[in-house]
């Protein structure tokens, strides 16, 4: 088997001879051609590895034929050097001025050609291999980014269907996650007695591990919530099962409450997570007073003895929640200050009436006071009308 094709391109025949030669003696399939029409036509019967032309030829000259050849990307690969009477330095810059490759002054040793020869295949082979490892990298970032994208679909069904409406509330989500896919998730249960459950989730790190984690978090938030009781016990389930399931460094923040409409309250426990803003008739939009309601307790998935406490907050018809995670005010800004809670607040005073008005205007206001900084965390924002 040829090490590789050469194509030789002289119009003096003697020189074409001696090539071919040594070429073929070497192990190499070589083609010839007296000018650079005759070296075309070769081409379209066999693409050489290599063309080795002279400068100097009738109808079409070696710099014409080397432009025609890397300016056609069916050829701008094939590795071309030019034979040049012209010695020195200022036709070497020449000849790779024009495209070439490399450079051979003539007259030439048939031993130093071959020499040069054997190099460039060494660096052709280079080529092709460097080449072959892009296309599988290539091939496997698209088979990446397609699971990726899929991963991202299903997690985003994982999200409740908007609009969301359940008994007396109406709620909507915006989620933003920092690579595509991420670990943030909600979720808003009706439950049978009239009342509703919601939880707020974020996951530590990124990307798919985190999206997977924070299916585990939803589907036993849901089990949970399907056994009955109140949000202590949900979040002691919920932390035994992470606990179960994912590794030691692996955990999640969580914010889980029960509104019961009979009572107008909100029975809740903090799990480390942000404290979510009660906006006293925010559902009638304009401007209103505000209240976090605070919570201290750890986070899910640390160790399965560690207690949590159940809190309570008045949740009148025509009140607000505002439901995030830290992404949304943990933005540095170029002058190195956050959004934080306070800020989140002074936003949060004056919003539009609908649930979906005001998510959009807290995304915006927040986008407005980070810029130019970008989300860098994933982003999930729940806004929960209660209605009269």
């Amino acid at each position: 088997m040829a090490k590789g094709v050469v194509l030789v391109v002289d119009d003096e025949a003697p020189i074409r001879d001696i090539l071919s030669f040594y070429l073929k003696r070497a192990g190499y399939q070589v083609l010839t051609a007296g000018h650079g029409v005759e070296a075309i036509a070769e081409m379209t019967r066999l693409k050489p590895d290599l063309i080795i032309s002279d400068l100097r030829m009738p109808e079409m000259s070696g710099d014409e034929l080397c432009k025609r050849v890397k300016s056609d990307p069916a050829t701008q690969d094939v590795y071309f050097i030019i034979l040049s009477a012209l010695d020195g330095t200022a036709s070497r810059i020449g000849s790779l001025s024009i495209g070439a490759d490399d450079m051979i002054p003539k007259p030439f040793h048939a031993q130093e050609v071959l020499a040069k020869v054997d190099s460039t295949f060494r660096l052709i082979g280079m080529q092709k291999e460097i080449r072959r490892q892009n296309k599988e990298l290539t091939a496997f970032q698209e088979r990446v980014q397609e699971e990726m994208e899929l991963a991202a679909a299903l997690q985003m069904g994982l999200l409740p269907k908007l609009p969301g409406e359940g008994p007396g509330v109406r709620y909507t989500h915006c989620y933003l996650p920092a690579a595509g896919i991420g670990g943030d998730i909600y979720a808003v249960l009706p439950l049978p007695d009239g009342s509703t459950a919601m939880m707020i989730a974020d996951v530590s790190g990124h990307g798919v591990t985190a999206a997977l984690i924070s299916a585990m978090v939803k589907t036993s938030f849901e089990n949970q919530v399907r056994l009955g009781g109140e949000p202590l016990a949900w979040a002691t389930g919920m932390n035994e099962d992470l606990c179960r399931s994912t590794l030691a460094e692996q955990f999640a923040t969580a914010w889980l409450g029960r509104l019961d409409p009979a009572t107008n309250r909100i029975r809740y426990v903090a799990a480390g997570h942000c404290a979510p803003l009660r906006i006293v008739r925010g559902s009638q939009g304009g401007l209103q007073r505000s209240e976090v309601l605070r919570g201290k307790g750890f986070m899910l998935g640390l160790d399965v003895q560690l207690p949590f406490m159940e809190h309570d907050a008045e949740f009148l018809p025509g009140d607000r929640l505002v439901l995030y995670t830290d992404g949304l005010v943990e933005v540095e800004r170029e002058d190195r200050t956050m959004l934080e809670e306070a800020g989140l607040r002074r936003i949060c005073a004056e919003l539009p009436a609908g649930a979906e008005d005001a998510a959009a205007a807290i995304i915006a206001q927040t986008r407005s006071f980070n810029a130019p900084a970008p989300f860098v965390d994933d982003v999930t924002l729940v806004v929960l009308d209660r209605r009269g």
